[in-house]
């Protein structure tokens, strides 16, 4: 018998249409949950570009603290200056005396965004969220600052923070500055640089090295093998904390602007990194926009933040020229014209030894040698029409001088003596002889250490096995091949004759840990 089978298809019509309903549910159930996972996702990436703005903020103003700052700057003194033609403005950290910047070592405490405390008034506001910033000092560190900055955007949050540092480049804080160069390089021959190197390669082309480093040759980041002569009479080696170890560190950073480096054989930019000893070997950084070149090229590069960073400073650095205009007058020459102790074409500046004795002195500057190989200076000196020249007198070949002084000479230098301060403590660079000249300084004789700031506008030339504690700033480096030594002073900078060629500072800030926490 046939079963009767009415309302079948009404039933199957009705089950079709709830799995329909139920599929239709689910799949509104789905896209709401991910529009509001991807909701989610935006608004937390927008509260993360919110924080990094506030970072950014942050460290605008902390670098201008260091621009602006009528004293010394630190950010340990209370205020954040924001003005430098007017002292009166600034961000006032301690915020009416509720709290004192100093004692906050490693807590944070807020940096006044947004209210009365703050000079002009800087909104938290970004977009259509907002943004707050802490700060936490580090220690008997003026310089560093962790900078902790939260973003917020309807109900997403992020917060990211960085230890940042804030230093000073100029010409003299580096063992080697280079402007232009020459035949396609700025430094040619074999030489062993213990400091920072910074070459602006103006000129180069891409594919033409700005340093070419063989044999021997090497940039390093410490006093590993300080000549004696050098060693009382500089200051200490900094130390810093690096894998857990306290070791000697110069910062040692390689920037070149334009053109290649070039490293073949045993050359080498840093060194590996060797637990238990006094040094750190690998250098701090390098910034090098061609890149690499010779047959071992980044092989032998050993930096922190490895070899793959473009050259970070734009054009805020630039070489100083003995040309430019200067306080007012048409070129630094002319200023010291007027300002310096005039010699001219004198027959004794022309060949100073250990033997020499003559004094040339004024209310300007001063310059003499008693005989003995004792010479003392003091003030600005400008030798015109003539050369420097100092030179041994049959055994002897020590001068030793004492004071502070700019010397410029319009014609050459040639230092062919050991040229040293006292042998006394750290008395380099508190004594220091500062030269300058637009044509060249040639060193030109073996195992002579010289202590100084030099400045070329040509060429500085040192062929021999010659050491030179202080610094080398020139357009053109002929370093021979018998590897001539120079070891940067980091307090150079600090004690460098009044109105010396290139004094200004860029001031910068460097990350250096950056976390999302």
């Amino acid at each position: 018998m046939l079963k009767d089978q009415k309302g079948m298809i009404l039933i199957t019509a009705y089950m079709v249409i709830l799995i329909l309903v139920v599929l239709g549910a689910a799949f509104i159930f789905r896209s709401t949950s991910e529009k509001n996972i991807a909701d989610i996702e935006k608004n937390s990436i927008r509260a993360f570009n919110i924080a990094e703005g506030g970072l950014e903020r942050a460290i605008f103003d902390l670098n201008r603290d260091f621009i602006c700052s009528p004293g010394t700057p630190s950010w340990k003194d209370g205020r954040i200056y924001t003005s430098e033609s007017n002292p009166a403005i600034y961000i006032d950290l301690t915020r009416g005396g509720a709290i004192t910047v100093p004692q906050y070592y490693n807590n944070f405490y807020p940096l006044p965004y947004g209210t009365t405390y703050c000079s002009p008034s800087v909104s938290t506001s970004l977009g259509d969220g907002s943004f707050t910033v802490n700060l936490s000092n580090l220690t008997n560190k003026d310089n560093e600052i962790w900078v902790r900055s939260t973003g917020n955007y309807e109900t997403s949050s992020k917060t990211i923070q960085a230890r940042m540092r804030i230093r000073s480049i100029s010409p003299w804080d580096h063992a080697i500055f280079g402007g232009i160069g020459a035949t396609g390089s700025i430094i040619s021959g074999q030489v062993d640089i213990r400091g920072s190197v910074l070459l602006l390669g103006n000129g180069l082309e891409d594919d033409d090295f700005a340093i070419d480093m063989i044999g021997s040759s090497k940039i390093g980041n410490n006093y590993d093998g300080l000549p004696e002569a050098f060693s009382n009479r500089i200051p200490a080696c900094p130390t810093i904390t690096f894998n857990g170890e306290t070791v000697e560190s110069l910062e040692t950073t390689l920037r070149v602007k334009q053109g290649k480096v070039g490293l073949s054989g045993f050359a080498n930019a840093g060194e590996p990194d060797v637990s238990g000893d006094s040094y750190k070997e690998t250098l701090f950084g390098v910034y090098v926009t061609d890149g690499y070149g010779g047959n071992q090229g980044t092989n032998n590069v050993y930096s922190d933040n490895g070899t793959g960073n473009v050259y970070d400073l734009g054009d805020a650095v630039q070489f100083p020229s003995l040309s430019d205009p200067y306080k007012g007058y048409p070129t630094y020459v002319d200023y010291f014209r007027d300002k310096a102790l005039v010699i001219s074409s004198s027959a004794e500046l022309a060949n100073i030894t250990p033997s020499s004795n003559f004094n040339y002195s004024d209310i300007n500057g001063s310059i003499s040698m008693d005989g003995n190989g004792n010479m003392t200076v003091s003030g600005y000196i400008l030798i015109e029409g003539g050369d420097l020249n100092m030179n041994k007198a049959g055994n002897l070949k020590n001068i030793t001088y004492q004071g502070k002084a700019a010397i410029l000479v319009t014609d050459n230098v040639n230092i062919n003596v050991n040229l040293l301060t006292p042998d006394a403590s750290d008395s380099f660079p508190t004594n220091l002889i500062g030269v300058m000249t637009p044509n060249n300084i040639t060193f030109a004789t073996s195992q002579i250490d010289v202590m100084g700031a030099f400045y070329a506008e040509d060429t500085i030339t040192s062929t021999k096995q010659t050491d030179v504690a202080g610094a080398f700033v020139s357009n053109y480096f002929d370093m021979g091949n018998e590897v001539p030594k120079i070891y940067k002073v980091p307090s150079l900078i600090d004690h460098l004759p009044e109105d010396f060629i290139g004094t200004g500072s860029v001031w910068i800030t460097e990350t250096l840990a950056w976390q999302e926490l």
